[in-house]
């Protein structure tokens, strides 16, 4: 969050601050979602080691397991990653490539990168934490492809239904999960 907010400061460009506030609020958003969800898992497997968690799912991954929690993950993932169509820190069509506009050269090559950086990384826990180990560099890059598939399948949210999508759905469903595991488990 730290990094969006003093690229777009640096920046010095209205344009830039207002990406960079949309970045930071929506990566404070789904960030709390995602981090129940870790802890559904850690209900379901008793352990905060991932080693625990991938052998737990050996026989039966928890992908398919629970295929709704799944889904919520990935579109969570999704948002949190900024990417088409969740991508409203950078949204062309209403503020000119968001924070990074000023940036050129080396800079935005480094920014670029680390946007994709986040969606390799995003796909490795999601490997990890749903289907599980063996072949962990094909998991990882099946779920990179979801996310380029959904990229061009889907147009851009709304700011207020991605907030709304974080605050009234997310977040009350990624509570209830906590509580079913809990309960259940």
């Amino acid at each position: 969050a730290y990094g969006f907010l003093l690229t777009s400061w640096g920046a010095n460009s209205k344009y830039a601050l207002l990406g960079g506030h949309r970045a930071v609020s929506q990566i404070i958003s789904y960030e709390v979602c995602l981090v129940l969800f870790v802890l559904v898992m850690v209900y379901c497997t008793n352990s905060f080691s991932m080693e625990t968690m991938e052998m737990m799912q050996k026989k039966l991954w928890f992908m398919m397991f629970s295929p709704p929690l799944f889904l919520a993950w990935l579109l969570l993932a999704m948002a949190e990653s900024n990417r088409t169509p969740f991508d409203l820190a950078e949204g062309e069509s209403e503020i000119v490539s968001g924070f990074n506009i000023e940036y050129g050269g080396g800079l935005f090559a480094f920014i670029f990168i680390s946007e994709y950086g986040m969606i390799m990384f995003i796909s490795f826990i999601t490997s990890l934490l749903f289907m599980g180990s063996g072949l962990t560099l094909l998991k990882t890059f099946s779920v990179c492809v979801i996310f380029v598939w959904v990229r061009c399948s889907f147009p851009r949210v709304r700011y207020d239904h991605l907030m709304m999508l974080s605050w009234k759905l997310a977040l009350p469903y990624s509570l209830s999960m906590i509580c079913l595991s809990s309960c259940v488990l």
